[in-house]
């Protein structure tokens, strides 16, 4: 059972490595100012137009547009690929190993095939919530359960995935209530930041869910932050406190 799973977990890895590329390169990109793309300063705040602020913020997580999104979301990919292949090689849920621990596999393979379905499901703000929450909860406790095993790309899966659940809740808030992307933004990183900090408590000692999270935010704050003064105290705010628990983690 245990070799099938591992099997089972690289075909679902491959696959959800594919449609992130497939989407990286040819997706609809997210609607965003020309001076933030070109890591600038924002010269202008988004119009209030829900719909299209909805789409443009989990999009910055799936179709990056500067070099730090580009360099998460490919750390995602090589990490998640090494994690099924080493477990194919020598997997760390097999009986003798993980003694009363929980299997790994099944939470991983879950949160990846729903994470493979999210660009499809970006013009549909609530669907995509619900989708990426349910991901981040199977990867979570996924994390938890890998924690002491010497696999960090649960864990690092599992931040990144959390702060796409915060994005596309403050996504579902502008679609729904029409707030601007500076307001939007904060959105994303702080509520975030406030489950983060909680969840890596509960993780233990593994650092690659906070590593993750801090890395988003900075990436979002690249992307959307400009000279905009809400963005920047929410991206300080965000960071400095999963820093705060990632060096507890790392103790």
């Amino acid at each position: 059972m245990t070799r099938l799973g591992t099997t089972l977990q690289m075909t679902i890895s491959v696959i959800f490595v594919i449609a992130g590329v497939a989407y990286a390169l040819w997706g609809v990109d997210p609607v965003i100012p020309d001076a933030a793309r070109s890591l600038g300063p924002l010269t202008a705040a988004l119009p209030p137009q829900p719909g299209s602020v909805a789409l443009s913020i989990p999009q910055i997580y799936l179709n990056p547009q500067n070099p730090v999104m580009w360099a998460l979301l490919v750390t995602i990919w090589v990490m998640v690929l090494l994690d099924a292949v080493g477990q194919f090689i020598d997997p760390s849920d097999g009986p003798e190993i993980r003694a009363e621990r929980p299997r790994v596999w099944p939470l991983m393979t879950a949160a990846m095939i729903g994470a493979a379905g999210w660009p499809l499901l970006l013009d549909r703000p609530l669907l995509l919530a619900a989708a990426t929450g349910l991901s981040a909860l199977c990867a979570t406790l996924g994390a938890r359960h890998a924690a002491g095993r010497h696999r960090p790309a649960v864990g690092f899966f599992a931040g990144w995935a959390t702060a796409l659940t915060s994005a596309a809740l403050a996504g579902l808030a502008a679609d729904r209530f029409g707030l601007p992307i500076q307001a939007v933004s904060a959105l994303a990183i702080l509520p975030a930041a406030a489950i983060g900090m909680a969840m890596q408590s509960w993780i233990g000692p593994s650092i690659g869910y906070s590593t993750a999270l801090i890395w988003a935010f900075c990436g979002l704050a690249v992307t959307t932050m400009g000279s905009d003064p809400v963005i920047a105290l929410a991206a300080i705010l965000g960071i400095t406190a999963m820093a705060s628990v990632l060096v507890r983690a790392a103790s």
